[in-house]
């Protein structure tokens, strides 16, 4: 009778050992690009990110351009209103027959993303339009903000109730991109 042969005993420790380390490497992943995450007062960018500044590859809009009404001149992108302070998340006013408003407030250093039902909804960022919902609902489709400062971003569908937001644009935010969930009430 043949003993079975036995595998060196330094096999089953590399592949335990390859296997913590690919553990590793998703836990770090996984919470560096997360946002928010756990991870965010453990890992931190070296520097913080330059903001834009225009000029995108050729045939891209700048930032804050509008992908409703393209144009070179620069005046297709809103202008910033002073920064909104305080540490209020919301604000709700109105009343009586005219019903009640709400905003919610939100802060970024860099731009915003969209998560909002239906996708065809019309966003508005001070009155300009910009473009549809869909346009801006993935990580690599984030809608820049020109310049520091707050911008009202209003949510419009037909047959739907306008949601109105506040995103300020601030070097000190703790958010990179604001991302905006909203489903539309009929």
């Amino acid at each position: 009778m043949n003993p079975e042969p036995h595998l060196p005993r330094w096999v089953p420790t590399l592949i335990g050992v390859v296997l913590v380390l690919l553990a590793a490497l998703a836990v770090y992943t996984g919470v560096r690009y997360r946002n928010p995450t756990l991870g965010d007062n453990i890992v931190r960018p070296k520097r913080p990110p330059a903001p834009a500044t225009g000029g995108g590859p050729p045939g891209e809009p700048g930032p804050g351009a509008s992908l409703v009404f393209p144009g070179e001149s620069g005046d297709n992108a809103p202008t910033a209103s002073d920064a909104v302070t305080g540490r209020a998340r919301a604000t709700i006013s109105g009343g009586g027959a005219a019903g009640v408003t709400s905003s919610v407030r939100l802060w970024a250093r860099r731009g915003m993303t969209t998560n909002i039902v239906p996708d065809d909804a019309m966003i508005y960022v001070n009155d300009l339009p910009i473009g549809e919902a869909r346009q801006f609902d993935k990580p690599d489709e984030v809608y820049d903000f020109p310049a520091p400062g707050s911008y009202t971003v209003r949510i419009v569908a037909p047959g739907y109730k306008e949601r109105v937001f506040v995103v300020t644009a601030a070097d000190n935010a703790t958010d990179e991109i604001a991302r905006i969930d909203v489903k539309l009430a009929r």
